[in-house]
């Protein structure tokens, strides 16, 4: 007995040294980001979504919506590919008659191409307003990712009230591809119009099951028009000149 009071007292005198020892590991990636954060590009995107999913057409589910995310942009040196790491979230709206709603916390990793200035120097040209539109701002772009999704019922078609409202959550899988021109609009600021086409991975959804209806959603899918900002520190550029 005396040997698992002491085992108890010093479990329980660990348990704030490991709590703080997991916290600084946490905060120390954190901080080691700020000066990369401060010193390169990164970006905002907002996009309206426009649903494509026959599934919650019949269920009669919100699907339009917005998705806004932050963005981080990683680039090789000797060629025009940039990868752009980014954190959103995603929900959809409608009419107050609508059976139900989706909310989304989403992670999504871009890969972007620039097809004509591939061999391109890679030094920000659409950052000033100076080169061809097209040839050096237009990238097609390839955006794996995964999501941590909610679709919430809200409302029965039979009228049947029960036991709402019912929620169901699943991490989903996505696959993604844009298009977008980059336009310079001064030498740190640059804005992107962007068109998109996404599609999520089946799961089953207990808040879609009605009246023996399946819970899954094999068909989810949406289109995003948007605009993405992006700011240029300029730090890269000048230690390249110098």
């Amino acid at each position: 007995m005396g040997i698992l009071r002491i085992l108890a007292v010093n479990t329980k005198t660990c348990e704030p040294n490991v709590k703080m020892s997991m916290k600084r590991w946490l905060y120390l990636p954190l901080l080691s980001l700020i000066p990369c954060i401060c010193c390169s590009q990164v970006s905002a995107n907002l996009r309206y979504l426009f649903g494509k999913s026959e599934t919650l057409t019949l269920q009669e589910f919100n699907q339009d919506g917005i998705h806004a995310s932050l963005e981080y942009h990683l680039r090789l040196k000797e060629k025009r590919i940039e990868f752009r790491p980014g954190l959103g979230y995603r929900f959809t709206y409608g009419p107050e008659s609508s059976m139900g709603n989706i909310s989304s916390v989403d992670f999504d990793l871009g890969t972007a191409i620039y097809p004509f200035d591939f061999g391109g120097d890679c030094d920000c040209p659409t950052f000033s307003k100076d080169g061809n539109l097209i040839k050096k701002g237009f990238f097609l772009e390839v955006i794996p990712g995964m999501a941590y999704q909610m679709i919430k019922r809200i409302e029965y078609q039979s009228g049947d009230p029960g036991n709402l409202p019912v929620k169901s959550k699943n991490f989903v899988w996505k696959i993604g591809g844009a298009a977008g021109i980059d336009i310079g609009i001064s030498e740190h600021f640059t804005l992107t119009p962007m068109l998109s086409f996404t599609w999520l991975s089946n799961e089953e959804w207990t808040s879609l099951e009605e009246d023996g209806i399946s819970g899954e959603l094999p068909d989810y899918a949406y289109l995003g028009t948007g605009v993405r900002i992006t700011y240029d520190s300029g730090d890269k550029k000048r230690r390249r000149r110098n």
